[in-house]
């Protein structure tokens, strides 16, 4: 009885402990989470956006906040559909208390994380002072804690100690209650973030292979072992595909994500350096600074003390196998080798190993993997179990010091690992605490709370949200495809949520993931200029204009341009020039523009015409090969063999006598099988064969689209030294496309017209007849 009592002791101990250090830690994120909003820019204005849009705005599964007007299955917009889901279906829901719910919970999470690898490490015989003091340490010095700058529904850090926990009393009892605790939390978190899935897949078949391999028992004992645990994470892969098959309508999403490797694994640096470390902060000011790690996707800092911890584990180790000419794992922690083979594997696959020496084509044989473009944030996972361990090995080595009449060594080992180790952690409390700082006046600037808001402004200028059908920004931006990645949006993305959250309408432009080809190459064509169809003009709903923002640091090109002549300028506000654009303008603009093409085709005595040609013009037809697919007239050119070929060399015979604009432009057809591009470098070459400027013509960015072709076009200026441009087609990685049609280069203003027997091109716009 007095055992238990003192159990509950400590465990209220603990739980106090954690309160306060989460509280002081997180600050105003769990003080003031009603007003709370830590990362305006990217993914940060985008996640917060879409979870608060969805639990205020939405219903069920759909989120129709953005790519308006088709919207997005919430699950691809990182809106935390366990969250936003209900509280959608719960009427009257405000900003104020969504925000409370999410930011009290993500504290509600750091205190679990405690607390459960307090519970750990009492499982391993850590002394109950010990184990507070150090759970606290590791539950805030998470490499999770940067998730708190923007990926909001991996700031849940509970869910690793909490696998851990369950799977150590699976392991010891064989009771299966541990497992259906596993499958629970999994479908919970999974749809919080789809990686917590993936991470329990990850985990599962880590502890499986380490109890295949390590564990003393026949084949099959061991595999009815390892069963339950792989099956509830299978189980919790089948929730997820059930859900989202009956939940989501899109068939035609793209099945390889656009992926950096090895820009998204662990790397060295991010695991034995940190830019929050006040151990390795100064080096940030000398030459020595790109040494540094200064966070990104595969961050997983160790930390000093688990460093010098695993240094001297594996010379003992190594000590120990000498000694006794034969090789042991155990030095004396009692921490089983089926933890430390996880921590291990998990780590170098987290590390892209060995899909970084240039075999990232094996990662397309693990079809759930290959969804998951981040492979550095698996190595969470290892961090928890190795600063588990850390914690043992030292308290081990505390206890034999004492155990030999050493006890100064034994304490001073102790404190010091403590010092040392809440010291660097204090680096992390300083970096959260600084976000919950800038994120009250993030909140104040999301919701204008002291200066005029969108509403005020509106109205001064007789205007109503209820006037408008969809926010337009501009520069446009569209992210989502994989193989499309249109203009950017970091900023614009915050600028367009806030009008967004404060108007309860809808943007059209995208940032998210996965998106629908069908509606993606529906929705870019909006900005491709007069002579592309927009068939999202015919998916809107009514006549109401777009409330179009323009950014005021962003220029836009000429066919983002033309958009303006459809609008009405209502004023200045929030960063932009503000327009009421009319859709019915755009249709009538785009029929003109075509009234006029129409009026010279009978006149048309040649294949090419220009008209307006005040500058230097190139068309290549492409058609000598006539075996390749093409886009137009009768043949097309087959994708080059080599990284990068100049495909054309421009003669500038009519040098403009200041910098003159031009575009060029041209057709490529990609494959719906990977995220690959091509892209030409446009360079502009004097007369001693110097390189004067440059400019890229990046596919991803295309406007226009013709089934799997893709046109490839850049405004840019031709200055009057040019003599020559040169037209490198860069084909990496190789190959990345099938064939190339319609290489054409004009001056901006110029109107060119080509016809065939197979269809019309205007300004290099297919266009239908």
């Amino acid at each position: 009885m007095m055992e238990q009592k003192r159990k509950y002791a400590w465990f209220l101990a603990a739980t106090a402990f954690a309160v306060c250090l989460v509280i002081y830690t997180l600050s105003y994120i769990v003080l003031w989470p009603d007003h709370m909003i830590p990362e305006l820019g990217g993914d940060g204005a985008k996640n917060i956006f879409t979870y608060l849009y969805q639990s205020t705005q939405g219903t069920g599964y759909w989120f129709a906040g953005m790519n308006y007007p088709y919207g997005e299955h919430i699950v691809y917009t990182d809106g935390q559909p366990v969250l936003s889901v209900i509280l959608s279906s719960v009427k009257g829901t405000t900003v104020g208390q969504a925000l409370t719910i999410l930011w009290w919970l993500i504290g509600l999470s750091y205190l679990l994380s405690i607390l459960f690898i307090f519970l750990i490490l009492l499982r391993f015989k850590v002394p109950h002072l010990a184990a507070l003091l150090f759970a606290g340490i590791i539950g805030i010095f998470t490499p999770q804690i940067l998730r708190l700058q923007g990926h909001y529904a991996l700031s849940y850090t509970c869910i690793i100690p909490m696998l851990f926990y369950w799977t150590i009393l699976y392991h010891e009892t064989g009771k299966w209650r541990f497992c259906l605790y596993i499958f629970v939390t999994g479908c919970i978190s999974a749809f919080l973030h789809p990686y917590f899935a993936a991470m329990m897949l990850v985990w599962a078949f880590a502890y499986a292979a380490g109890c295949m391999l390590l564990l003393k028992d026949r084949f099959l004992p061991k595999l009815k072992k390892v069963l339950p645990p792989v099956s509830a994470a299978v189980g919790t892969l089948a929730v997820v595909a059930i859900v989202m098959k009956l939940t989501d309508p899109i068939t035609d999403r793209p099945s390889t994500p656009f992926n950096t490797l090895y820009e998204t694994c662990t790397r060295l640096k991010q695991l034995v350096t940190s830019f929050n470390s006040p151990v390795w902060k100064p080096l940030l000011k000398t030459r020595y600074r790109h040494f540094i790690s200064d966070g990104g996707e595969g961050y997983a800092y160790l930390g000093i003390v688990t460093l010098l911890t695993l240094g001297f584990s594996l010379f003992a180790v190594v000590l120990q196998s000498v000694r006794t000419k034969k090789w042991t794992s155990e030095i004396g922690t009692g921490f089983s080798p089926v933890w430390l083979f996880m921590a291990v594997s998990i780590l170098v696959f987290g590390m892209g190993i060995p899909f970084i020496w240039h075999l990232d084509g094996l990662i397309n044989y693990m079809a759930i993997f290959k969804q998951f473009r981040s492979l550095g944030r698996f190595s969470w996972i290892s961090y928890y179990i190795i600063s588990i361990y850390t914690v043992v090995a030292i308290c081990r080595l505390s206890s034999w010091l004492k155990a030999n009449n050493r006890a100064f060594a034994g304490y001073a080992v102790l404190i010091a690992a403590l010092a040392l180790w809440a010291y660097e952690a204090s680096g992390y409390v300083s970096y959260a605490r600084n976000l919950s700082r800038c994120g009250l006046y993030n909140y104040d600037m999301m919701f204008s709370t002291h200066d005029q808001n969108w509403e005020s402004f509106l109205g001064d200028h007789h205007f109503q949200k209820t006037d408008f059908q969809a926010i337009l920004l501009l520069p446009y931006f569209h992210v989502g495809t994989e193989k499309l990645w249109v203009g950017y949006g970091n900023w614009l993305i915050t600028l367009g949520s806030k009008a967004a959250l404060q108007l309860h309408i809808p943007m059209v432009d995208v940032m998210m993931s996965r998106s629908s080809w069908g509606q993606a190459e529906k929705q870019v064509k909006i900005a491709a200029g007069p002579y592309a169809e927009k068939p999202l003009l015919a998916d809107i709903e009514g006549h109401r204009p777009f409330l179009l923002m323009q950014f005021d640091e962003d220029s836009l090109n000429e066919d983002q341009k033309y958009l303006l002549e459809a609008s009405d300028y209502i004023g200045h506000y929030a960063q932009c020039r503000v327009y009421a654009c009319y859709p019915d303008r755009i249709a009538a603009n785009d029929r003109k523009h075509m009234d006029t093409v129409n009026t010279i085709l009978p006149y048309m005595h040649a294949a090419d015409t220009i008209i307006g040609n005040a500058g230097n013009y190139f068309t290549d037809h492409c058609d000598k090969n006539r075996s390749v697919p093409h886009l137009f007239g009768t043949g097309g050119m087959a994708a080059i063999r080599g990284d990068s070929e100049i495909i054309a060399a421009i003669p500038i015979t009519n040098p403009p006598k200041d910098s003159e604009l031009h575009e060029f432009s041209c057709w490529f057809l990609l494959s719906k099988d990977d995220p690959r591009a091509p892209n030409f470098s446009l360079e502009q070459v004097d007369a001693t064969g110097k390189i004067v400027a440059t400019a890229d013509v990046l596919t991803r960015q295309s406007t226009d689209n013709r089934g799997m072709w893709f046109r490839a076009g850049k405004y840019f200026y031709i200055y009057n030294q040019t003599k020559v441009i040169r037209c490198k087609l860069m084909n990496t990685p190789n190959p990345s496309y099938i064939a190339l049609d319609e290489v054409l280069l004009r001056p901006a203003a110029a109107l060119a017209i080509s016809r065939s027997d197979s269809g019309l091109m205007v300004n290099n716009h297919w266009v239908r007849r």
